[in-house]
């Protein structure tokens, strides 16, 4: 799909660079910010934040084509993979997101790299981060991924292709993304690999389990099944021969002589309980009584003491103040106290009070009846126990003397057998234990077998969606003839060794006249190969809309190691040329160089010098075009992962 910048701007600066359709230049000299540049716009189509200093914390704005449809997108160059990146439609619906850069967050259901993952229509697909290891965690195919095939970057472009030899994790990456692309990866198969990795996950589980059980198995006593089955047998035949004289010797032991006595001896323990039961009712009843007496008793003398204040106080006046002893005046009136002035609360009569005092003595005397009633029936129920527990103790008597000569002679016997049945109780439930292992190793194995079976076929699946079809040998068969054509036109060097270049089917690596990439040794000739190889891609994927390749090309230090005199000069404008030629409206096309292009009609859309550089007033030196800031002192093997 066509995928086109058109501006990008350095926002509080002056800043500003247009880009047209076609092929575009980025010119100046090692220290004005060319491949500063291109990290900004490699930030602006979703790729990893690696800047220069001078461009940490500043925010990018760019508007880009996807297709038919024109963006706004802003971007603060951070690394906080959840900085959020800001997106708005240039006319059409107008549509506007907010999205965390590259880690989903809670309330958003996507990321800016898999907003520009579906605008471009690229699949979604999880692939193994190890490729040869089922077991091996699955990670996405992010943007950044088909990045590599859209962007050659100047620290790489004598190299390798797409990939470090020292990068491993970049090439699985680049090996995946080149399969997804012509069709040798089937987005199916994502699915199948998902399942896969979790029927290894649980299958080095199982075998795991299984060898430690088979291991405390073979150590043990228990290591033969067929055995267990066997000595179980016997177990449960000798204690059903236990359990049968056990009951034999009971019934000798329960003769009809003791066992009226044991009868009688119950019974009379059940009469003593409800003797003891009854004693503690009445003793708690009667002391109630007893307190209830009491209580009643000092209600009475409360109430005489009433009766008698009231007939000797009722008339008494105060003459003289009890406080200072000066004589209290004539005041108030009959109604109110002379001394307080205030109206004395209304007492009972004394009739009122002769009445309850009545009353009172006559329930004490009540009271009194019931106390010597219970004292009684105490008496009763003291007499009846001892006559009980009399009976208790002879029947006691009566019983061991039955028993003695019996149960003494039986002991040795009976503790003899209870310790034969727990034995053979014991051993049977170890024989138990190990035959619950035995079955769980069996059911393990069983699982195992069956996950293999899951793990091979699903391998099959997976493999049969790997081969090749005649429409993915077709799309490589075109992208070996644009790479050979594309040498062609640049006039690379060429080997006699086996003429014709195409792309090995293994590696995927370019091999020109029977040498692989590897090989070439010049890192001139590897410049012209990798860019013969990336824009081989652009050509087939322009003519195969099922190719989903977005259709951008951005080549940092494209005369990186290419000589400018004489053939070599004469090649770097071949280069130059066929490019121009290739860049359409479908293809934009962006070159950095230190110098200007060696051809006509290629938009210069940035100059840069040692003194007009990227950052305007920057005071540092940004560092030499090609090395990043990544390289310098830190690692990038994660960065497309």
């Amino acid at each position: 799909m066509r995928l086109r910048i058109e501006e990008l701007t350095l926002i509080g600066t002056s800043r500003t660079v247009h880009f047209e359709p076609g092929m575009n230049a980025i010119t100046g000299g090692m220290s004005g910010g060319k491949t500063a540049t291109v990290s900004c716009l490699r930030a602006l189509l979703g790729g990893e934040v690696r800047v220069v200093p001078e461009l940490k914390g500043r925010t990018i704005a760019g508007t880009v084509l996807i297709g038919e449809r024109r963006f706004r997108i802003m971007r603060k160059l951070v690394t906080t993979a959840t900085d959020k990146v800001e997106i708005a439609e240039i006319g059409g619906a107008g549509e506007g997101w907010r999205l965390p850069a590259s880690q989903l967050q809670a309330g958003y259901d996507q990321t800016f790299r898999d907003w520009y993952r579906d605008m471009l229509s690229l699949p979604r697909i999880r692939v193994p981060r190890a490729p040869t290891d089922d077991a091996s965690p699955l990670v996405p195919v992010t943007i950044s991924d088909y990045l590599m095939y859209c962007v050659l970057r100047q620290t790489e472009i004598d190299s390798s292709v797409f990939g470090t030899a020292d990068n491993h994790h970049k090439n699985i990456k680049r090996r995946y993304v080149f399969e997804i692309l012509y069709g040798l990866y089937d987005p199916e198969a994502a699915g199948l690999r998902e399942r896969l990795r979790e029927v290894t996950t649980e299958l080095n589980a199982l075998t795991a389990d299984a060898d430690t059980l088979e291991r405390i198995l073979a150590s043990s006593a228990f290591s033969s099944r067929a055995q267990l089955d066997v000595e179980r047998s016997q177990t449960e035949q000798q204690l059903a021969h236990t359990y049968a004289a056990g009951q034999h010797l009971s019934g000798e032991l329960n003769t009809p002589t003791t066992a009226h006595l044991r009868a009688q001896v119950s019974d009379a323990d059940a009469e003593l309980a409800k003797i003891d039961t009854a004693i503690h009712a009445e003793t708690t009843a009667a002391a109630n009584l007893r307190s209830l007496h009491d209580q009643l008793i000092a209600q009475s003398r409360r109430l005489t003491r009433a009766l008698v204040a009231e007939r000797l106080l009722n008339d008494f006046e105060f003459h003289t103040c009890p406080r200072c002893g000066s004589a209290v005046p004539e005041r108030g009136d009959d109604d109110s106290c002379r001394l307080c002035l205030q109206t004395p609360p209304t007492s009972p009569s004394p009739d009122a009070l002769a009445a309850e005092q009545d009353r009172v003595i006559e329930q004490v005397a009540e009271t009194g009846q019931l106390i010597e009633r219970s004292g009684k029936r105490l008496d009763e129920l003291q007499v009846a126990r001892t006559s009980r527990a009399d009976r208790r103790r002879s029947l006691g008597v009566e019983l061991d003397r039955a028993m003695a000569t019996y149960v003494t002679d039986q002991t040795d016997r009976i503790r003899s057998q209870a310790a034969e049945q727990a034995r053979l109780e014991e051993h049977l439930r170890r024989i138990d234990d190990a035959l619950s292992l035995h079955t769980r190793l069996q059911g393990q194995a069983d699982s195992v077998a069956k996950l293999e079976r899951e793990k091979g076929r699903l391998n099959d699946l997976i493999d049969a969606s790997r081969r090749d079809t005649p429409g993915v040998a077709a799309r490589l068969k075109e992208l070996d003839k644009a790479f050979e054509k594309i040498l062609r036109a640049f006039d690379a060097p060429r080997f006699d060794d086996r003429p014709g270049s195409y792309i090995d089917r293994k590696t995927y690596l370019p091999v020109v006249d029977g040498r692989g990439f590897m090989d070439l040794q010049s890192q001139g000739v590897e410049v012209l190969v990798n860019v013969a190889h990336v824009l081989a891609h652009q050509q087939v994927a322009l003519d195969d809309d099922t190719i989903p390749l977005p259709n951008l090309l951005i080549i940092d230090g494209i005369s990186s190691n290419v000589g400018h005199e004489g053939v070599d000069l004469h090649r770097l404008r071949k280069m130059y040329t066929t490019l121009y030629n290739a860049a359409s409206d479908d293809l934009q096309i962006i070159v950095t160089d230190n110098d200007p292009p060696p051809i006509t009609g290629i938009h210069k859309a940035l100059e840069l010098s040692d003194t007009d550089r990227f950052v305007p007033g920057a005071s540092s030196l940004f560092p030499r075009d090609g090395v990043e800031p990544a390289e310098a002192g830190g690692d990038a093997s994660q960065e497309t992962l």
